[in-house]
């Protein structure tokens, strides 16, 4: 009986973590990433351009944290909640809840604690994480007459801490955001704001 049902767990997390690696998104050339990220714009006055950058990015919500004029370099942040659930992380913890749960029966509920430190993380893990968007924003002349600006996102999800064991500073991942709709959504807000600025 015991061992049909550890075999069950054990399949359960098998395809929960197969899952998990089935799904691949096709890569990106590096030359669809500059792309994507890249804009040129009819002027050379590259401190409106800058302007409209920083206008834009506040706009979406971005915190301005580093403005290099001369290097025509802007750094802002966004922080926002969002659904992001580790799968492996889950399993791992579900799958020892069932042992300590079992283990639990057979003492007739003496070891009914241990159950506290697994369910919790289950819980944590569930909740929704703080994501962190880090932004770069580089404006430099392009040739005699147009400016180049190319905007740059890497999202870091943390870990939550809920007065629990876990650092919140401490993210559990870090990716580049290559949606190209959050570009095109950024680019066309920077159009707008460049002719609001009269280039």
């Amino acid at each position: 009986m015991i061992k049909k049902f550890f075999t069950i767990i054990l399949a359960i997390m098998f395809f929960s973590l197969s899952s998990n690696f089935a799904y691949a998104k096709r890569t990106m050339t590096q030359l669809e990433l500059r792309e994507m990220e890249t804009r040129f714009y009819e002027t050379n006055d590259t401190t409106q351009v800058m302007k409209a950058a920083i206008n834009t990015l506040q706009d979406s919500g971005f915190v301005i944290q580093e403005v290099e004029p001369e290097l025509g370099f802007i750094r802002a942040r966004k922080t926002f909640k969002d659904k992001h659930v580790n799968k492996a992380r889950v399993a791992g913890w579900s799958l020892w809840l069932a042992l300590i749960t079992t283990y639990t029966v057979f003492t007739w509920g003496s070891t009914a604690y241990n159950m506290v430190d697994p369910s919790r993380r289950i819980s944590n893990e569930l909740k929704d994480k703080t994501v962190v968007v880090d932004s770069n924003v580089n404006v430099e002349p392009f040739g005699t007459s147009k400016t180049k600006v190319r905007f740059v996102m890497v999202g870091k999800v943390m870990l939550n801490a809920d007065g629990y064991s876990f650092v919140k500073s401490a993210p559990t991942k870090v990716f580049r955001l290559y949606t190209p709709k959050v570009y095109q959504e950024f680019f066309a807000q920077l159009d707008k704001s460049i002719f609001y600025e009269g280039i």
